[in-house]
C-alpha cells in the first residue's frame, strides 16, 4: 500500500512539475514574440494617422478664438507638421466678424498643442467682410494673427478690384496691405 501511494505522489509531483514547465515555456514564448513585435515596430518608419474630418478649435474665454478644419488629415508621430486636404480656417472676432480662408491642400504647423501656422497652396480664397482676396499660396500666422500671402494677389469687392504682389492682412488691426506692382479699378457708386 505504501509502494502505491509513493508511486501516486510521483506521479502527481512529475504531472505538476510538467505543467509548471509547459506554463513557463508558453509564457517565455508569449514575451518573446511580444519583444520581436517591438523590435519590428521601432525599425519601421515613423507611422501616419490619417483623420477623416480634421477639426481644430481654439477657445479664449468661453469665445471661439480660431478654427481649422480639412476634409482630410495625416499625421506623423514625432513630427508638428498635419499635412491636410482643402483646409478651412476661420478666425472670429469679438464684435462678431469672421475671415475665412480655404483652398486645394495645405500644412497644419504645431507648436505644442496649439497651432502655431496653417500654409494653405492652390486657388485659395479668402473672405474678409465684402472683400474677395484670390492667391496661390497663403498663410495664417497664429502669433502675429496675421495672414501672408508673398506671390500674387487679387482682390475684389463690389466697390474695387485691385492685383498685386506680396500681401498681408493684420487681422487684429484689421489691415491689409499690398507691397509690390499694385494695380487698381475704382467701381462709382451705383
Amino acid at each position: 500500500m505504501r509502494r502505491q501511494l509513493r508511486r501516486l505522489v510521483v506521479a502527481v509531483l512529475a504531472i505538476v512539475i510538467l505543467i509548471g514547465a509547459g506554463l513557463l515555456a508558453r509564457n517565455f514564448l508569449k514575451q518573446r514574440s511580444v519583444d520581436l513585435a517591438l523590435e519590428v515596430i521601432e525599425r519601421l518608419p515613423d507611422v501616419a494617422q490619417r483623420i477623416q474630418n480634421f477639426h481644430r478649435v481654439k477657445v479664449d474665454g468661453g469665445r471661439k478664438v480660431w478654427e481649422v478644419s480639412a476634409k482630410e488629415a495625416r499625421y506623423l508621430d514625432g513630427e508638428a507638421i498635419v499635412s491636410v486636404q482643402e483646409p478651412v480656417i476661420a478666425v472670429f472676432f469679438e464684435e462678431g466678424r469672421t475671415v475665412g480662408m480655404r483652398g486645394r491642400s495645405g500644412k497644419v504647423i504645431l507648436a505644442g498643442k496649439d497651432v502655431d501656422k496653417v500654409e494653405v497652396e492652390g486657388q485659395i480664397e479668402v473672405q474678409i467682410d465684402q472683400y474677395a482676396v484670390t492667391t496661390e499660396f497663403a498663410r495664417y500666422e497664429a502669433d502675429g494673427d496675421r495672414i501672408v500671402a508673398p506671390g500674387s494677389v487679387r482682390v475684389e469687392s463690389p466697390q474695387l478690384e485691385f492685383d498685386g504682389d506680396g500681401m498681408e492682412i493684420d487681422l487684429a488691426a484689421q489691415r491689409l496691405r499690398v507691397s509690390d506692382n499694385v494695380r487698381m479699378t475704382l467701381w462709382p457708386k451705383s
